[in-house]
């Protein structure tokens, strides 16, 4: 008899290793996509270098997908999340405010950005873009639905409360039927590749069809199959991480020092403040005092896994990517990683094939993230040794590319599996100083008074929208009341 169709056979069971918001999320994922399966979480310890886990931010991208599970923006905002509609940099010479969403990316028939920059780049490029007007004075507004209303053109991620948010997902994966259990005295039984069960403390052993290591960087379960070093391109590998009293503002804030740089992360019931450093060049003793707030001292290992999905292990969140502090993309990438498995469900025997396709994808993802947040290190000029060592490293191949073009007509070159939308990738790198040499040909044929008056129209409708708008705490209780 001939066998016709897709003779894959979905798994019966699937043990998550990690209890974080990366693991929790995995298994309500996979309980949704296998509802005849059996999902069991195994606990473990926290790791402090697990930030996917400690600072999860998701991304308009990630915010999709979690409402693809059930878990919307109220319930999200609910248990703790704070939007984060920019980011401010103060970035040596370079100052500049990046706001989430297109933005109004054509004006006057030409490119946004290429308009500004073909007649006299005058003011600043964050004030033609709506979000990063926001952003630069502490207003968020949800997209309004009208496409003629600028406000239509913001977006945002969500930071998620680490503690509340945790707590969220686990009462939704309970709810899902998902079995959580302590990880004591974990043992792995492979068989090559496969892994076949894993044995609790107590001697429960519990077999599965999939395993999603979802542990950190100590990467319980993923086979030791090579990491790829990511420290020349993401030269920190220390953070101090404190924890301050704060208000809640939907614009994070990063500022270059001359050993590294600060950070400032705001969430709803405390700010998160940070120092990010290299530790070849300034100890931590050191840093501690360069710091003055009594912090938690990381460690980092920036990079990623050669193969992220090896057998029938799927190493997920920092297990599979640790991409550092600098915008906090982990739990971002983690959410994109486990749309990409869905697509691609594993089988309850592992297909090559299939195997292959997810690792092409997933490290394509990985990579694209890694260039963005190298461009922050490679392409500004900020003063100290930190930043004169960063500058002397190679850059990496996917992030000289896409800096050669735009360096040269201001356009970005197609990228399979961006993880970065076009306008961001524009508005870093005009923030960071990088100026085409070649003014775009559209743009040149738009007469200088009618692209004068465009922009001027634009910035000064744009200026007004900060003043329509309350301060960010009082919006967020009015969103919190169902009044906004």
């Amino acid at each position: 008899m001939t066998v016709t169709g897709n003779p894959r056979i979905a798994p019966r069971a699937v043990v998550i290793v990690g209890d974080g918001p990366v693991g929790l999320l995995a298994a309500i994922t996979f309980a949704a996509a296998l509802p005849q399966a059996t999902v069991t979480v195994i606990a473990t310890p926290d790791d402090p270098a697990a930030l996917a886990d400690r600072l999860p931010v998701a991304s308009p991208r990630a915010l999709a997908f979690l409402a693809t599970l059930g878990i919307d923006e109220p319930t999200l905002v609910a248990a703790g999340a704070t939007h984060r509609i920019g980011e401010r940099f103060a970035w040596g010479d370079a100052a500049f405010t990046l706001g989430t969403g297109e933005g109004v990316p054509i004006v006057a028939g030409a490119a946004l950005h290429q308009l500004w920059l073909a007649h006299g780049a005058a003011g600043r490029f964050e004030e033609l873009v709506p979000a990063a007007t926001l952003a630069a004075t502490d207003r968020f507004v949800l997209p309004e639905p009208d496409p003629r209303s600028l406000l239509s053109r913001v977006d945002h991620g969500l930071r998620i409360d680490p503690v509340r948010g945790r707590a969220m997902l686990t009462a939704r994966a309970r709810a899902a039927r998902v079995t959580i259990m302590p990880s004591a005295g974990l043992q792995v039984e492979r068989d090559g590749d496969v892994v076949r069960a894993v044995t609790l403390a107590d001697g429960t052993r519990i077999a599965a069809d999939l395993f999603i290591d979802a542990s950190g960087p100590a990467a319980l379960l993923a086979a030791d199959d090579g990491w790829i070093d990511w420290s020349a391109a993401l030269p920190v590998d220390r953070l101090l991480l404190a924890t301050a009293v704060g208000v809640p503002s939907p614009t994070d804030v990063y500022a270059a020092v001359p050993a590294g740089w600060t950070a400032t992360w705001p969430l709803a019931d405390c700010t998160l403040t940070a120092f990010a450093y290299a530790g070849d060049i300034t100890d931590d003793a050191e840093a501690r005092h360069l710091f003055v707030t009594p912090a938690d001292t990381i460690a980092l290992h920036p990079g990623r896994r050669v193969r992220p999905l090896v057998g029938n292990v799927l190493a997920l969140g920092d297990a599979a990517a640790m991409l550092g502090p600098l915008g906090m993309p982990g739990f971002a990438l983690a959410c994109a990683h486990l749309s990409l498995a869905l697509d691609l469900m594993p089988a309850r025997d592992p297909d090559p094939f299939l195997i292959a396709e997810y690792n092409r994808r997933a490290t394509l993802q990985a990579d694209r993230l890694c260039d963005h947040a190298a461009a922050f290190y490679h392409v500004a000029v900020p003063p100290g040794t930190f930043w004169g060592t960063a500058r002397t490293r190679a850059v990496p191949e996917g992030l000289a590319v896409l800096l050669a073009q735009f360096r040269q007509r201001g356009t970005l070159p197609p990228l399979e599996e961006e993880m970065v939308s076009r306008a961001d990738w524009a508005q870093a790198l005009l923030g960071l100083g990088v100026r085409p040499v070649r003014a775009d040909p559209i743009a040149l044929s738009v007469p200088p008074a009618t692209a004068t008056d465009a922009l001027t129209r634009l910035r000064d409708a744009i200026a007004t929208l900060p003043g329509r708008l309350p301060p960010y705490p009082d919006y967020l209780g009015m969103l919190m009341r169902g009044r906004a």
